[in-house]
């Protein structure tokens, strides 16, 4: 298979919704003395207060709304398939080409397409152009773990505003996948490793190559490269390669470095590939990265149109 470019998809862990597991404990039952009575009290108020008191000096408490200070919508009719998803530049200005509706929602909310429900068939097809801009104070500002970037934000309020979205949610069960690991002893494959670098602590991100990129993520056709990552964030870009969620059940932590080929569907033409090509993703994942995709049914948080319309343009 001929090597395909690259395009560069940036995806950041602030980005991404965070899991977080319960630690279940149990005490074995006592009498309980009135000095003990206090001392439980006391702990009690210093367990509950005391993350608040640190959160509030060392945590940011983030952005939760946003929007375009200047926002203009034209449809595009070029029929070039080239596309430019939103990226603010450091001035605030975001350029966006030739996308679907369909593909803003996604994108302002962090929802794969097999979330999405009662999307209208013209939101699907026709394509529009966005040039906006966002403070520039706002633009690049770091969001906790949890909140969307301040460009999702802007982009749902001009949903909201020009396109007249309005949406619930519902959670319902579904096809989904577990992401295992796949050898003896949970031992990640050759092309997985812990991460080189601190990418939070770096100011100037080092030159990558075709097959290492110190921070980030490169995606292609039948190519994944991604450097100083959680495995948070390549499930949710493989819950859009697979077409159904993905959940991480691996127990790895930290950051991690890979590289993953494939042949995609789409090339496959009768079960195996093309001697010399790479394996389907599946396969791929087991003998490059050590990780297994298990299909199973569990509940998924869906994303109902209830009103889509079509803009007016300026």
């Amino acid at each position: 298979m001929a090597n395909l470019p690259f395009f560069v998809s940036g995806v950041r862990g602030g980005d991404l919704k965070t899991r977080i597991d319960s630690i279940m404990f149990g005490a074995v039952q006592r009498p309980v003395t009135m000095v003990s009575r206090l001392a439980l009290a006391i702990a009690a108020v210093t367990v509950v207060m005391g993350p608040l008191a640190v959160g509030a000096f060392d945590q940011p408490a983030g952005i939760t709304k946003a929007a375009f200070e200047v926002a203009s919508i034209r449809r595009n009719v070029s029929g070039v398939m080239q596309e430019r998803w939103p990226n603010p530049r450091p001035n605030g200005d975001i350029d966006v080409r030739n996308l679907r509706v369909s593909d803003l929602v996604q994108a302002a909310y962090r929802v794969g397409d097999h979330q999405v429900q009662a999307m209208p068939a013209w939101a699907r097809n026709t394509r529009y152009d966005i040039s906006a801009r966002l403070d520039p104070q706002i633009a690049e500002a770091s969001q906790p773990p949890g909140l969307p970037p301040t460009w999702a934000l802007a982009l749902q309020a001009l949903l909201k505003e020009r396109f007249q979205l309005a949406f619930h949610r519902e959670t319902a069960p579904r096809p989904v996948y577990d992401l295992v690991m796949a050898r003896p002893g949970g031992k990640p494959g050759p092309n997985m490793r812990p991460a080189e670098f601190d990418c939070d602590a770096l100011k100037e991100r080092p030159v990558g190559t075709d097959t290492r990129i110190a921070c980030g993520i490169r995606q292609g056709p039948g190519r994944y490269l991604q450097g100083g990552s959680r495995l948070l964030e390549f499930t949710a870009i493989l819950s859009r390669m697979v077409g159904r969620p993905v959940f991480d059940r691996t127990g790895l932590t930290g950051r991690w470095d890979f590289l993953l080929t494939y042949t995609p569907d789409s090339l496959l033409s009768a079960g195996e590939p093309p001697r010399g090509d790479p394996p389907n993703l599946f396969t791929a994942l087991q003998e490059q990265l050590g990780l297994k995709l298990e299909a199973t049914t569990g509940p998924v948080e869906m994303f109902v149109i209830d009103r889509l319309e079509p803009p007016s343009e300026n």
